[in-house]
């Protein structure tokens, strides 16, 4: 492991959790993630052998244990919550929100929808989902006692279609476009009107959506 070789214990604190990809493993153990494949899909980029390594050094520093094939935060990696919270409300706050297209990925996007899903406000019947953005489908499946998200079709009638690209489907999630302002942008929702008027209701959206950017961040190119 590299180590910064000081005394200070937010050098020390880096030497852990400073490698790429550690604080994002630690992000999905706190947003429910429990096997390797679930943490995978949250940081689809990340290849397995290296997800393997990061988690094994996660392990050896205390930060998560393994029982079977589940991983679990530690009571030092449950206190990173305070951790990873302030990044994402800094980052939220202060960084660009024109995003570069390297940054508004699919999969990543529709796993966080999957798991932000408000079960309570879901309708009582099975709910198939279909999301399409230039051409790639993806598929979530909602029951109030699970969230499925499918590459393929679950097996239940597409209740609702929801079309859009990438960045205004990424603005709405993200809180810098509202429902409305999402389809007057050109997210087009369709299927039941009852269904349609409910949809953003089914979910919770990004956890850091309603923290407004600072009036002095930099805008970035597209």
């Amino acid at each position: 492991m590299k180590t910064y070789g000081q005394f200070c214990s937010i050098a020390r604190a880096l030497d852990v959790l400073g490698e790429r990809w550690s604080l994002l493993i630690v992000r999905e153990l706190l947003c429910g993630s429990r096997r390797f494949g679930d943490v995978q899909r949250g940081i689809p980029r990340i290849s397995k052998t290296m997800l393997s390594a990061r988690l094994r050094e996660l392990a050896d520093a205390g930060v998560i244990t393994r029982d079977g094939d589940d991983y679990q935060l530690t009571d030092a990696g449950r206190e990173l919550g305070a951790v990873v919270e302030a990044l994402g409300t800094w980052g939220q706050r202060w960084l660009p929100r024109d995003l570069p297209n390297d940054e508004l990925d699919l999969d990543a996007l529709v796993w966080d929808m999957r798991r932000r899903v408000d079960r309570d406000a879901l309708p009582s019947k099975p709910t198939v989902v279909r999301i399409e953005v230039r051409g790639a489908r993806r598929y979530l499946l909602l029951k109030k006692s699970e969230v499925s998200l499918c590459a393929h079709n679950p097996g239940f009638p597409e209740e609702l279609i929801v079309r859009t690209d990438r960045r205004t489907l990424v603005a709405w999630w993200r809180g810098d476009l509202s429902f409305a302002q999402a389809r007057h942008a050109g997210l087009v929702v369709e299927g039941p009107r009852a269904l349609v008027a409910q949809f953003p209701r089914w979910f919770e959206r990004y956890m850091f959506a309603g923290v407004a950017p600072a009036v002095s961040a930099p805008s970035a190119p597209l």
